[in-house]
This record gives C-alpha cells, sequence and structure tokens, in this order.
C-alpha cells in the first residue's frame, strides 16, 4: 500500500492529538481510537488489531464510540447483569 498524502495527512493529524493530551496527562480510548484508525487506514489494517482487548471493551461499553466493524474489526461482547 503507497502512502499518499492525505493518510499521511492522518496520521500526522491523531499523533498530534496524542501528543497534546500527553502534555495534558491524560490519554482517552477515543484518543488511542482516533491513532489506531490513522494507522490502519495507512497500512490497511484494522482498528480492532492495534488496540488491546481492554480498549476494545471501553469502546464496546455504553455510550459505544462510533465503530464501523466492517473497517475497524469486531467489538467483544459486553455482558450485561
Amino acid at each position: 500500500m503507497t502512502a499518499t498524502h492525505a493518510r499521511l495527512e492522518v496520521v500526522l493529524a491523531a499523533a498530534k492529538r496524542l501528543l497534546g493530551a500527553r502534555q495534558d496527562q491524560m490519554v482517552t480510548v477515543e484518543e488511542w481510537a482516533g491513532l489506531a484508525r490513522a494507522v490502519a487506514a495507512c497500512t490497511g489494517g484494522r482498528t480492532a488489531d492495534l488496540l488491546t482487548e481492554r480498549d476494545l471493551e471501553q469502546i464496546a461499553e455504553e455510550p459505544p464510540l462510533p465503530w464501523d466493524e466492517a473497517v475497524d474489526g469486531p467489538l467483544p461482547e459486553i455482558d450485561e447483569d
């Protein structure tokens, strides 16, 4: 897969948000998902493959983050007690 200018811009924007969050001493699952989504888009992979199981569980919890399983990969089923 060729890295296009648009794909590199997405990765750069996600990296900048992550660095900004780190400076604020906080990194949310939304920021990790954004970075993983950008890297997956550039590499032809899936977002879910770049995140931890804990991240995926957080993403699936209510309210869930916007997620496209066809593009991002599957989320774990969350048991609702």
